[in-house]
């Protein structure tokens, strides 16, 4: 149930980076390349990435002025992942 969760949470960030006109370049791809990590863990069948989370809390943390949205779901993200226990 938490991975489907977390591929919900994921799906919902690849809509706001395609509908954030804000965004600039270079953080529009770290946030890219995030979800596709986030994706490879996914696929690890014991996976244990430690800096997976505190790279998505600290995305979170970086965007909560500018874009609550995305912060919110980066947080839903951080969340869904502690539940998997990665």
């Amino acid at each position: 149930m938490a991975r489907d969760a977390l591929n919900r949470d994921l799906q919902r960030l690849r809509e706001e980076l395609a509908e954030n006109r804000e965004l600039d370049p270079d953080t529009r791809a770290s946030l890219a390349v995030l979800a596709e990590d986030i994706e490879r863990v996914l696929g690890e069948e014991h996976a244990r990435e430690q800096s997976l989370p505190d790279q998505v809390r600290a995305a979170a943390s970086q965007f909560e002025a500018e874009h609550p949205r995305l912060a919110r779901i980066l947080s839903e993200l951080t969340d869904t992942l502690a539940k998997l226990g990665i």
